[in-house]
């Protein structure tokens, strides 16, 4: 019986309606509310249109009930002291902390002491430093006991100077951090980020819900999410970040960020999703349990301020590898979906890889790129076309972009709209399932650190680009080199844009290729097993190929001048 596979391609043009100014206001002084339900969305910016013909996005599915209880701290095997509102933890040892506290918990500690917070229906709110503030241990874990609400509110104003005595964050560690617990935790940062510490940070099984003026969710040295629910949103700043490059103790490069096992994930941000000075990985955990993440940025999320300054707002940037395995992830983004830079010098010694590596999971991806701006323009919050504000200029979004290789193995990876699809000085497709909808280029090679090529092993590859202008299906600087696989490549009528135009040589020696529309004045050469086909699939609308006795279907959304068909298996129509 013949496998059917049925991929459908809609519309190319991404409608862009830019009726109104954003009606989100600036973050102001007064985050929070007081209030008996936490749902940090009060006096949050928020936007009525994101630029784009969807509306930008805010969250209700977790919140926390604060507490009016007289706050208690309980020990069997610590000790604390006491100066007015400040209680102050001297020790290893597990503290319960219940009830409600306008003050501030620090934790200094011994080096080798492990110290264990129990939030136990509390709430911490302060208004001069971070509510918990750890200066010195071993190691600390806070944990939200099961069926329990809690609620951090750092209440300082907006941070507008460095200070050296100062938590940066309403939960600030100067250790490695765990947050773990099966209850609930909701953190909203006034004064600068939510959670942020110099060292490790992991976090697991907690429903976590952080907002925060600057970075939601900050972990220096790195970032591991294993399990849990959690809500990052920042309304200035990134979602999830880490900082440092130098080496730890066994000699590995710092600044990794990790997704795996159950975790789930939801980010909003102005800036980038999520910031890597590393790594990033996503990807099952050992059982076979796989991570879904989603992500918002600029103005596709409902909480961006209007008055953001943030020059970058990919959905997850990375300087060296970007590497997914496993898992689901889902972004909205004013620029790069996903974006490895090449290059950057760490301190530990070494540059970066500029690598995208895609084996597993599945990728989708909404990539702003407005139809009137297809040569550039401001891509992030502020205002109208032409007049976006206060964020950078950018020259397009690419759904995927890598400064140097971009490898697909396997996986299901959906681009619904983006200005390019798939960009990087080199570009490997050996498995999974991709297809691309982009204004200019579809799959573009460009200059980079080697001669620019396209190779083609194996896999299922669908582009779609603009019908109009100076676009091509599938562009490279260098050479194009198929293999094996199936590519479907759609372009322009000419031979200035076509479904296929490439600076060096263009080669067929195994798999099939179809090219709907013009090819590029180098043609295409072709191995001695490979075959031409006279079939007619260029006009719009449904169309079924068999290929190799499998059966494929798709649509266009243009009609287009000509089908050219290589391949070294059977194909009919």
């Amino acid at each position: 019986m013949n496998k059917r596979i049925s991929i459908i391609i809609v519309s190319i043009l991404l409608v862009v309606a830019m009726c109104t100014l954003f009606a989100c206001s600036d973050v102001t002084n007064n985050i929070v509310n007081q209030g008996t339900n936490v749902d940090d969305t009060s006096n949050i910016p928020s936007s009525s249109n994101t630029g784009s013909s969807e509306s930008a996005v805010t969250d209700d599915s977790i919140t926390a009930q604060e507490t009016t209880e007289e706050f208690e701290i309980t020990t069997e095997d610590g000790t604390y002291s006491l100066d007015g509102s400040i209680y102050t933890i001297t020790s290893a040892g597990t503290y319960l902390l219940s009830g409600y506290l306008n003050g501030e918990i620090i934790v200094d500690a011994g080096d080798d002491d492990k110290v264990v917070l129990e939030l136990n229906g509390v709430t911490i709110e302060y208004d001069q430093d971070a509510p918990i503030k750890i200066l010195n241990a071993d190691n600390v874990d806070i944990s939200a006991k099961k069926n329990t609400e809690n609620v951090i509110k750092d209440t300082r104003a907006n941070k507008t100077v460095d200070t050296d005595y100062l938590g940066e964050g309403a939960i600030y560690a100067k250790t490695d951090l765990d947050l773990k617990g099966k209850g609930t935790l909701v953190i909203i940062a006034n004064y600068n980020n939510g959670i942020h510490t110099t060292k490790d940070l992991e976090i697991k099984n907690l429903s976590l819900k952080v907002t925060a003026y600057n970075n939601a969710i900050k972990g220096n040295d790195s970032i591991t999410i294993e399990s849990g629910n959690i809500v990052a949103i920042s309304t200035n700043g990134d979602g999830i970040k880490t900082e440092n490059t130098d080496a730890n103790k066994n000699g590995v490069v710092r600044g990794d960020i990790t997704i795996t096992g159950t975790a789930s994930v939801t980010i909003y941000a102005a800036g980038d999703g999520i910031q890597a000075a590393h790594n990033f990985t996503m990807s099952e955990d050992d059982d076979g349990n796989s991570p879904y993440v989603t992500i918002y940025t600029g103005s596709y999320s409902g909480y961006t301020a209007s008055s953001a300054t943030t020059d970058s707002y990919k959905g997850v940037k990375v300087e060296n590898i970007l590497l997914i395995s496993g898992g689901t992830i889902d972004i909205k983004s004013y620029d790069d979906g996903l974006h490895a830079n090449y290059g950057t010098t760490f301190e530990a010694g070494g540059t970066g890889l500029g690598t995208i590596t895609i084996t597993g999971g599945s990728v989708n991806m909404t990539v702003y790129s407005p139809t009137t701006q297809t040569a550039g323009g401001k891509m992030g919050p502020g205002g109208r076309p032409g007049g976006w504000g206060n964020q950078q200029t950018v020259s397009g979004a690419d759904a995927i972009h890598a400064d140097y290789i971009l490898n697909i193995t396997g996986g299901i990876i959906t681009i619904d709209s983006s200005y390019e699809g798939l960009e990087a000085n080199v570009i490997n497709i050996a498995g999974g399932n991709t297809t691309v909808l982009a204004l200019d280029d579809g799959v573009n090679a460009k200059a980079g650190p080697t001669t620019p090529q396209i190779n083609i092993t194996g896999g299922y590859l669908d582009v779609t680009v603009s019908n109009n202008g100076d676009t091509d299906g599938i562009d490279s600087n260098g050479t194009y080199t198929q293999s094996g696989g199936i590519v479907i490549t759609r372009g322009p009528n000419s031979t200035m844009s076509a479904a296929m135009d490439t600076d060096g040589n263009a080669t067929i020696t195994g798999g099939t290729l179809i090219i709907l529309g013009s090819l590029g004045e180098r043609g295409i050469t072709k191995g001695s097993e490979v075959s031409t086909y006279n079939l007619s699939l260029h006009s719009s609308g449904n169309h079924t190929i068999t290929i190799d006795g499998t059966e494929y279907s798709f649509k266009n959304s243009y009609s287009y001048s000509k089908t050219l068909v290589y391949s070294s298996v059977s194909v009919s129509a």
